[in-house]
């Protein structure tokens, strides 16, 4: 009588395992509403994800410079920029809106910000905006 290889049944079992344990699980960006009242409801989804479904549900013309690491999860109403401000809520952007769309520039993590200059001053691009913001210097541009 010939035995039936281990190995497969191994790999089978690990196979099984991993599609069970749900760490693979895409992201999600599903919305609803108009153009005017936004319904946002996302897992674990980047904000270039978030943008691209504003961009083929709406026809909203959103440009976006800069990045965060980020994941947003949650429900968001709103205008589509009470919405995005919600979901960048923590970090250090500029958003404008105008006729033909919105742009979105980001800056940086606010609370990444916050330990930095405990250990001293910032260096990177738009720095002196967060630092007048932190109240880190005064607007004539002395430190305190």
């Amino acid at each position: 009588m010939r035995r039936k290889p281990f190995l497969p049944q191994i790999a089978m079992s690990v196979l099984l395992a991993w599609c069970l344990s749900g760490e693979h699980a895409a992201a999600e960006v599903r919305l609803s509403g108009t153009p005017d009242r936004v319904v946002l409801t996302t897992n674990d989804a980047t904000i270039a994800e978030i943008l691209a479904g504003l961009r083929t549900t709406f026809d909203i013309a959103v440009t976006l410079k800069g990045a965060t690491a980020r994941k947003f999860t949650g429900t968001y109403i709103g205008s589509p920029s009470q919405v995005l401000s919600r979901v960048l809520k923590g970090e250090d952007y500029v958003l404008r809106s105008a006729s033909d769309g919105m742009s979105i520039r980001l800056l940086g993590n606010s609370a990444s910000d916050a330990a930095t200059a405990a250990s001293g001053p910032a260096v990177s691009q738009g720095s002196r905006l967060v630092a007048l913001r932190q109240g880190r210097i005064k607007r004539n541009g002395a430190n305190e």
